[in-house]
């Protein structure tokens, strides 16, 4: 059924095709308390599991950009990378938890499929990796179990959450504008350039048309002929910008567009081109509105603004939990957690999933381990890949 199928695909995130780990980290009691959420005692076991898993999968897709001294570089907030992810791991826990203690909040439980399904699949985990990488990650068939269990209850709280809220959007609040637009900038000056003799650089600087004349020119054939028609013959590519009312102020633009560009366009009829070339910050735009009603951008905006609805209110909903409910982190415990053991990821085999007892190329298509296919969890935030085909072959450690 669907739930197998999902399930399956976040652990092809999780199982790699063959995993090197090296190094020893400091010895984790699985029975220890990593915190308390109300009295509740969370297991090391658990969440020293769900933080290696978080590793495998950033090592897999970082070492080599940043190097075996990944753990101890700045995480961009004062932080070592170590810090940072077991924050945002703890935090993670967190509110799982409490998404599991309210889930009779909403009437949520797990039915006998979805607990087959998760226990099948934290068996498969745990067939499908050597003994000494499953010890390394701080594995068992209960913590991988528990693990999946969390993102069931989350993304099923995460639904039910999302339920309350109120659907009705006004016309106005989700109305549409949709201008196209091509864009002239300076390009960067090549290598090549900057080692030129100066006699060689005056001539290409003589020669070359500066951005602010081909935008000019480009308007002019683009009202001569039409925008798509000098684009072509131009060389150029023509972009696509949707609006709303309440974009044309700075504070509320969500579009990316610089807010000059937008109130140039608000000021078009329908099929109209700007009189003169747009200037925003050193870049140069020709604009055409092309529906000052778009019906296709309003529903896509509807949908945005419920979506921004859901999370909201699941965020209000997390909050009011967290500020009802007591959470104490056992420090003891928990800095004992260290990715000293880095995984190595090895080539996938190029044997069929199949035959290498991994998903289905249908299964793994889905791409990145999401609320809808986990409920995002301890592994929505921790996974960091995307499911990929030959990735259930196994994990090793050397």
């Amino acid at each position: 059924m669907k739930l197998k199928k999902t399930v399956a695909v976040l652990l092809a995130t999780a199982v790699l095709s063959s995993v090197t780990v090296t190094g020893c980290g400091k010895s984790i009691d699985a029975k220890a308390t990593a915190a308390t959420l109300d009295g509740k005692e969370i297991p090391m076991g658990v969440a020293n599991f769900i933080a290696q898993y978080q590793a495998v999968q950033m090592d897999s897709y970082l070492l080599a950009f940043y190097g075996t001294e990944m753990w101890s570089q700045d995480s961009g907030d004062g932080t070592t990378m170590t810090e940072s992810v077991k924050k945002s791991v703890m935090d993670d826990i967190q509110e799982c938890y409490l998404m599991d203690a309210h889930a009779g909040d909403y009437n949520i439980t797990l039915t006998d499929e979805e607990q087959t399904a998760i226990t099948d699949a934290a068996a498969k985990f745990i067939a499908d990796n050597t003994t000494e990488a499953i010890e390394k990650m701080g594995a068992t068939q209960e913590s991988v179990a528990e693990m999946l269990r969390l993102n069931t209850i989350r993304s099923k709280m995460r639904a039910a959450i999302g339920e309350t809220i109120d659907t009705e959007v006004s016309d106005k609040e989700c109305a549409q504008k949709t201008f196209s637009y091509v864009k002239f900038e300076q390009a960067q000056e090549s290598e090549s350039q900057d080692t030129a003799t100066d006699d060689t650089v005056t001539d290409d600087t003589q020669t070359e048309e500066t951005p602010v004349t081909k935008a000019q020119n480009f308007l002019v054939a683009s009202a001569n002929k039409d925008m798509e028609t000098a684009a072509q013959e131009g060389g150029y590519t023509i972009s696509t910008c949707s609006y709303g009312e309440g974009d044309l102020n700075e504070d509320d633009n969500t579009t990316g567009m610089n807010l000059a560009v937008l109130q140039a366009a608000d000021k078009l009829k329908k099929g109209e081109l700007v009189n003169s070339v747009v200037e925003a910050d050193g870049v140069y735009y020709a604009v055409r509105m092309d529906s000052t009603d778009d019906k296709e951008a309003a529903e896509k905006k509807k949908e945005s603004i419920l979506t921004q609805r859901r999370d909201d209110k699941y965020t209000e909903v997390l909050q009011g939990y967290k500020d009802d409910s007591k959470w104490e982190i056992n420090d003891s415990e928990w800095s004992k957690v260290n990715f000293d053991e880095l995984y190595t990821v090895k080539a996938p085999d190029t044997a069929t999933d199949d035959a290498a007892g991994g998903t289905t190329p249908d299964e793994t298509a889905g791409g990145t381990a999401t609320d809808d296919t986990t409920g995002g969890t301890a592994t929505d935030d921790t996974t960091g890949g995307t499911a990929t085909d030959d990735t259930t072959g196994g994990t090793t450690a050397e």
